[in-house]
């Protein structure tokens, strides 16, 4: 098809145009010149003739001509999206059966467009996958498990910028971007919404975090609920951290909306999982999104210790002002001046003294203390052994550091034998023949091969340094009598000079138990580690190292640990492969090559337990094959770490495994969402039924938008018929000039 566009002079050049100029006036001038002395109409007759003359003649040199577009109808491609996904039909909603009826309905209409335009059905992805038009029947299945709208927008941007424009066919349930349209696309976008029935459901649309959590400080979840379908009525909202009851509230639902906020002290450091539920309502349309999972980091603002001593020592004096003087510990100390036993001569209500607070102490307030340390304290005039179960639950169940420190009041000689606190001490006090279960005597004692790769008796920078540092500390003087290590206790340092059955006594014990750990130094004379040693010519750098990374070590300090456990990236998917990845150091803090890693991933539904297999990738970095975790819940990875036969350490982190697609969290029309697409995009949201005028739209675009093919050259005269014409008109003017001379 053509239409004109306008005019153009074949023969026209600048030299030929300059030329025919200037003939033209000078012949005019001569013709003016020659004419003088004639009647006025005479002369405008001649001036008439010659200038008619000379226009023909210059016509027929220029050529003039009309120019004529060629174009025909572009035919740009014009896209149908459909969202295929399981929300568009799940739970009783009629969203996706009814676009996919509207398009069979308006077939004809379509296939009329394909005059206008080239069409192509498909799906969401990227790329997005093609359908085929004769598949878009009532059995049409909806079975994708995911929604990424702005991700396939964004890819159709990116590959088909001559897009006409794209007929969205979707609920705007983006399962990848919920609130986050794709802006400025250079296509438009027409947004269809489908028929929606009425859904019935209640969920977490969202929840609020802090980025991190202090250990014994109240934390607040803000949780926001949304509603359909329902009138106005109360539900449940319950905090679990890693299947541990920590806080519900109940909210009542105000136009579908409700907020409720969750308060909890978290009582361990580390990373821990936590999942909300709330209770369900009769009729549900989708019970998927009733629960959300999230990850929480709990750190230590402070260490608090709580000291209690069974009488003033120098060993307790030295401890109090050490821990004191630590800024990064806050300290409560309860020092046993007299006994029940003592003779005083001053009557009871007149002493100043408090009575020793065991209620507060060991039952309200031993959750809000990170370690407890019992310096030479026998318990029995002051603490029910019903409490000492509690500092039991302490250590094993909450994570807490326990420490006892020797003396004449203390292990066997305090009356622990036999206790429940006996179950958190990592080793055994009983079996001390009568008169030895505290001796009074001098030793030296001597780090074991344990001791010198465990991180609370590195105070050097190399093994070498750390014996002979060690070697010169002084003597020791009193020893409590021990058995020997309990499985799992580690001997960090033993007197080689007084031996039972199975060896030299140890003195310094570790052990961990459940969630905790603890430390036992069968002496009260660690104090000569400090100004003593300092006073003979060494430093006090010992007893200052020795309780810096002693109290780190027991609160699960991460510097302390030798093993530690990466954050699996998140979003963690149920189903997915995922790879678990540790950092691994030897006693001198060094990257450990070989090391042996064990460990598993426990958590999800029937608190499944997978074995994890690990290889090392560069030195002291640790992976393990891909594993997939098969149901979404509280999961929590723990990992042991040995390098020969020294055990290195271990770690655990909890996390939250998300199901495998967010695809049933939210069902019904995401109105909004389109609508903000549509209009950044220049398109519009129709109903479904505005479909005719939308179509009617679509084809007055096509019809108009047309491209230019080619150009049509028409001279309007020949050219010899110019030539000739002027001819006659210039001799017309030649003759009569010479008759009427």
């Amino acid at each position: 098809m053509t239409s004109g566009t306008g005019w153009t002079f074949v023969g026209a050049t600048a030299a030929i145009s300059l030329a025919l100029l200037a003939v033209v006036f000078l012949s005019m001038v001569s013709g003016i010149r020659s004419s003088s002395g004639l009647p006025r109409n005479r002369r405008l007759l001649l001036f008439g003739l010659r200038l008619a003359g000379l226009l023909l003649l210059s016509a027929a040199i220029l050529r003039p001509a009309r120019l004529d577009d060629i174009t025909r109808l572009r035919k740009p491609p014009l896209i149908f999206m459909l969202d295929t996904s399981q929300s568009m039909v799940y739970g009783g909603t009629n969203t996706g059966r009814s676009l996919v009826e509207a398009l069979s309905a308006h077939k004809g209409r379509i296939t009329r467009l394909q005059e206008y335009y080239r069409i192509d059905y498909v799906g969401l992805g990227s790329p997005p996958p093609v359908i085929n038009p004769a598949d878009l029947k009532e059995a049409f299945p909806f079975t994708v498990e995911e929604s990424p709208l702005r991700e396939t927008l964004e890819h159709l941007a990116r590959t088909r910028k001559d897009l006409a424009g794209l007929v969205l066919m979707s609920d705007g349930q983006d399962t990848l971007s919920p609130d986050n349209p794709p802006q400025a696309l250079p296509f438009p976008v027409y947004s269809v919404t489908g028929q929606e029935t009425s859904v019935r459901d209640l969920r977490i649309d969202e929840v609020n975090t802090p980025p991190v959590a202090f250990v014994r400080t109240p934390v607040t979840i803000r949780v926001l609920l949304g509603s359909s379908g329902y009138p106005s009525q109360s539900a449940t909202v319950t905090l679990m951290e890693e299947g541990r009851f920590m806080a519900s509230q109940s909210a009542t639902t105000k136009d579908g909306r409700a907020e409720v906020q969750l308060s909890f002290t978290p009582r361990r450091t580390g990373r821990w999982a936590y999942t909300l539920e709330v209770s369900p309502w009769a009729g549900e349309s989708v019970l998927e999104n009733n629960r959300a999972r999230f990850s929480l980091r709990v750190i230590r603002d402070k260490t608090r210790v709580l000291l209690v001593s069974g009488t003033p020592t120098w060993d307790v004096k030295f401890l109090r002002r050490r821990l004191k003087q630590d800024p990064g510990v806050d300290l409560i100390t309860f020092l046993i001046l007299r006994t029940p036993q003592d003779l005083n001569l001053v009557p009871q209500n007149e002493m100043s003294l408090i009575p020793f607070p065991t209620k507060e102490l060991f039952s309200e307030e031993l959750p809000s203390f990170d370690a407890v340390i019992f310096a030479n304290f026998n318990y029995g005039p002051y603490v029910p052994v019903q409490y000492l179960e509690n500092l039991v639950k302490f250590v094993r169940d909450d994570g807490g550091g326990f420490v006892m420190l020797g003396g004449d009041r203390s292990f066997a000689l305090g009356g622990y034998a036999g206790t429940p606190l006996e179950q958190i001490l990592p080793a055994e006090i009983t079996g001390a023949a009568p008169g030895t279960e505290y001796q009074s005597l001098d030793f030296r004692p001597r780090l074991t091969r344990t001791g010198e790769s465990h991180p609370i008796m590195q105070w050097k920078s190399t093994l070498q340094e750390n014996r002979s540092y060690w070697n010169s500390l002084p003597r020791m003087r009193g020893l409590n009598w021990l058995l020997r290590a309990k499985t799992g206790g580690l001997v960090l340092a033993e007197s080689p000079e007084q031996r039972n059955e199975y060896g030299p006594m140890p003195f310094i014990v570790t052990g961990e138990f459940g969630s905790g750990r603890s430390l036992l130094v069968a002496s009260d004379n660690l104090w000569k580690w400090g100004l003593p040693n300092a006073g003979a010519g060494g430093d006090s750098a010992a007893y200052r190292d020795f309780w810096t990374r002693a109290l780190k070590w027991l609160v699960h300090d991460p510097d302390m640990e030798l093993v530690r456990l990466a954050i699996p990236p998140e979003p963690v998917r149920a189903g997915r492969p995922l790879r678990f990845e540790a950092r691994v150091l030897d006693r001198h803090y060094a990257p450990a090559s070989g090391a042996t890693l064990e460990g598993y991933a426990s958590g999800g539904a029937g608190h499944k337990k997978i074995a994890l297999s690990w290889t090392g990738t560069n030195p002291g970095e640790y992976r393990t094959a891909p594993v997939m975790l098969p149901s979404p819940g509280s999961w929590r990875v723990e990992v042991s770490g040995r390098l020969g036969d020294t055990l290195l350490g271990k770690d655990g982190l909890g996390f939250a495994v998300l199901p495998e697609t967010d695809e049933l969290m939210k069902l019904g029309i995401n109105r909004p969402y389109l609508d903000r697409l549509s209009q950044s995009s220049g398109g519009r949201t129709l109903a479904l039924n505005e479909m005719d005028t939308l179509l009617d739209h679509l084809e007055a675009l096509g019809r108009a938008d047309r491209e230019v093919v080619g150009r049509k050259l028409d001279e309007i005269w020949p050219v010899w018929s110019l030539l000739l014409l002027s001819l006659l008109v210039l001799g017309l003017d030649w003759g009569l000039r010479r008759f009427w001379k």
